[in-house]
């Protein structure tokens, strides 16, 4: 009997204790778990957010923004493997120009964080030269411009408070308004292919965000398309022009500015700086 009391005790001190241990691991990995969402680049706990944060900021998650760029062709031309002739593409510099509105998400989410849309016009040139088997060349030249329409859907990264991240999944439908005339001197030796006048594209941006005070934001970005609709012939998503392709590569600087929330300053005002200045420190 005395044995079976000991047992029983002995049973009993042992689940205790092994709860208790349960219970303080369990304790240590929720404060662990709650130490970090603290520190998550959009958790609740964090007040100042480098993107936006409903409750403290003195804006409205929406807004309008503009870009001004530059445009580059990275030309590349697999029809002259094999041959007496070569073929060497390039890219001319364009511009890139747009205007638009920005929604922010009040509620924050893992993945996504905002979008965007706007309209505006680009300029896209190259030059294909060819060089026959006895050294002599001719060069081929082309520009165009295109009216287009965009919308991205955004994924910020945060990295202190004041910057982050920015990658965006977007379509973009364009439509050739100048320019994109044959050049009648230059003849190639491969099969031709021109681009049509409309176009319709998924495209991939990644960019660099810096907000220098709330409600205020500077995004330099690159963009380039990695598949293209309607007139669809294999993967590469590639320009066509002559016998060549050619990747367009888009750089541009956004700048994004939010509509004040009511009885609030508008960004560019001096009460804005002020209250920026206390809003970042916070």
């Amino acid at each position: 009997m005395h044995n079976m009391i000991k047992k029983v005790v002995l049973f009993l001190l042992t689940i205790t204790l092994t709860l208790g241990a349960n219970a303080q691991i369990k304790d240590g990995l929720e404060k662990r778990h709650k130490k970090r969402s603290s520190g998550s680049p959009f958790s609740k706990s964090d007040r100042v957010n480098a993107i936006y944060s409903n409750t403290y900021s003195q804006y409205r998650p929406f807004g309008w923004h503009a870009s001004a760029g530059l445009t580059y062709m990275y030309g590349h031309t697999p029809e002259d493997n094999n041959t007496n002739f070569n073929l060497t593409p390039s890219g001319l510099p364009g511009y890139y120009l747009e205007g638009g509105l920005a929604h922010l998400f009040k509620k924050r989410h893992k993945a996504l964080h905002y979008f965007d849309y706007g309209l505006g016009v680009k300029h896209y040139g190259g030059m294909e030269k060819y060089t026959d088997s006895i050294g002599e060349a001719i060069r081929g030249t082309f520009n165009y411009g295109s009216a287009f329409a965009r919308i991205d859907l955004h994924s910020a990264w945060q990295l202190s408070k004041w910057n982050w991240i920015d990658q965006s999944i977007g379509f973009n439908l364009d439509y050739r308004i100048y320019g994109g005339n044959i050049d009648p001197d230059y003849f190639s030796p491969a099969p031709t292919d021109f681009q049509e006048k409309l176009v319709a594209q998924l495209h991939y941006t990644i960019g660099w965000g810096y907000k220098p005070r709330d409600g205020f934001f500077i995004i330099p970005t690159i963009q380039t398309p990695i598949l293209t609709l309607l007139t669809f012939r294999d993967y590469d998503p590639g320009t066509r022009w002559f016998s060549s392709k050619y990747q367009p590569i888009i750089f541009t600087v956004k700048m994004g500015v939010l509509f004040p929330k009511k009885g609030c300053p508008k960004v560019f005002s001096k009460d804005a700086k002020r209250q920026s200045e206390q809003f970042q420190n916070r």
